[in-house]
């Protein structure tokens, strides 16, 4: 178990779901508002790079 910086301890398999979760909920607001603005792939990289460090600090 550790704790980082989320407010529970957790295992990796915990800091894995609560990045895929996050990684959708950006996605999902990312085409709702702001896709006529900047191309898909931007938030993609975002997610992917938020994603990581939820794994590794969480």
């Amino acid at each position: 178990m550790k704790k980082g910086f989320l407010p529970i301890k957790n295992n990796w398999f915990d800091r894995l779901f609560i990045a895929v979760i996050t990684f959708i909920g950006i996605q999902f607001l990312w085409m709702r508002f702001i896709e006529e603005f900047a191309a898909i792939e931007v938030s993609m990289i975002l997610g992917c790079i938020l994603g990581i460090y939820i794994i590794i600090k969480g």
